[in-house]
């Protein structure tokens, strides 16, 4: 069987450490035991020539470069038919027997056109959060529509999610497949010591690409309010972005400089490193669709505290996290102070039980390789 990939977002091509659709790629490497997978990103802004092909990091990439256009609609229908031309080329050469499309926009509307003209299956994996879709407007709704209405499976990342989107779009039907994450095996250990002795140790793994929407607005200020109240900690915070400075800057100004630090963007490898030397970790988000970095801290047995962005908390149980209010620096203040005092009572070999048989990569794969059997079997219904 062969799965092509079409991502909404992904790294640049010669980034040296990915940013964005790590888990459009993790999870394409992972099926390859099961399956030939290729990926296609038709929104490469940064790409030099118009089309491009080639193996990156042993998978099989194909690249449109794309750029605004100063009258939306013109760009938009430009846009699908660049993709509509490229999915034939593509086609033509890989033969695919799946086409997995991941989110419904943009990639998921263009895919499914293809897919109907061709009769080639189609799948769509959710990850945007539905606060992310302008659905107020009646061309994205009737987008997004087409998209779900069209595919042969539509899959969610969380349980939320699913309830959103049936509550959105009630004549489409949704699963839950969560997303895959690498076992601390698979992805071994960089033998640095992050952990600052003599402090109760937390971290973030969470990108600066928006402003407001990781929580860092709310959770700066709660280090700084538990700096006022004597609690010996440090929060490791692992993400790069374009608002990575502005939170460095927050950070002095509060006076925390020497409770933060802040890495940037790391390999696999030291992010498994430094949240398996943590006492917990946090997820601050306003909102989420899932929360992969909650997965992973799970999987490598560290307890988890969560606001109630939607995704991330409804990942987690309360024998693996504690739950607080979203937006709020005094809900995140209270949180570390319960958990710091309910440290002992977690049990780190439940914690990765509870993620392994829910989150691990191969898991999933074999779920993914069910559902493309399924369709398959039923792609003239």
């Amino acid at each position: 069987m062969k799965v092509l990939m079409v991502v909404s977002w992904y790294s640049p091509k010669n980034a040296e450490v990915m940013s964005a659709g790590v888990f459009h790629y993790e999870q394409s490497m992972a099926l390859k035991p099961y399956c030939d997978t290729a990926l296609y990103y038709p929104y490469d802004e940064t790409l030099p020539s118009k089309f491009e092909k080639g193996e990156e990091r042993g998978l099989l990439t194909y690249r449109r470069k794309t750029s605004k256009v100063k009258i939306p609609k013109i760009g938009f229908i430009a846009q699908i038919l660049n993709i509509l031309c490229d999915l034939k080329k593509i086609c033509k050469e890989f033969k695919p027997d799946v086409i997995h499309a991941h989110c419904a926009i943009p990639a998921g509307f263009a895919v499914n056109l293809f897919g109907r003209l061709y009769g080639i299956p189609v799948v769509i994996t959710e990850h945007n959060p539905i606060e992310h879709f302008a659905l107020h407007k009646k061309s994205v709704k009737t987008q997004v529509g087409f998209a779900y209405s069209n595919s042969k499976a539509n899959i969610c990342v969380s349980l939320d999610s699913m309830n959103k989107m049936k509550s959105n779009f009630p004549n489409c039907d949704f699963r839950v497949i969560y997303n895959g994450i690498y076992s601390p095996e698979a992805v071994g250990n960089d033998g640095v010591n992050y952990r600052v002795d003599g402090k109760i140790n937390c971290c973030i793994v969470a990108a600066f690409y928006s402003k407001d929407i990781k929580g860092y607005q709310f959770l700066i200020p709660a280090i700084a309010e538990l700096k006022k109240q004597g609690l010996p900690m440090v929060l490791h915070v692992v993400g790069g972005g374009d608002y990575f400075d502005y939170y460095v800057n927050m950070a002095k100004e509060l006076d925390v400089e020497d409770m933060i630090i802040f890495y940037g963007n790391c390999e696999k490898k030291k992010v498994y490193s430094l949240v398996s030397q943590m006492d917990f970790n946090i997820s601050a988000s306003i909102y989420e669709c899932s929360g992969v970095s909650v997965e992973e801290a799970l999987l490598l047995g560290r307890p988890m505290l969560v606001t109630k962005s939607g995704g991330a908390n409804s990942l987690v149980n309360d024998k693996v996290a504690i739950v607080v209010d979203r937006g709020s620096t005094e809900a995140l203040v209270d949180g570390i102070n319960k958990m710091v005092e309910k440290l002992p009572e977690f049990n780190q070999k439940e914690i990765y039980n509870y993620a392994f048989e829910n989150f691990e990569i191969d898991q999933v794969s074999q779920k993914y390789m069910k559902l493309y059997n399924s369709v398959l079997e039923h792609k003239n219904d």
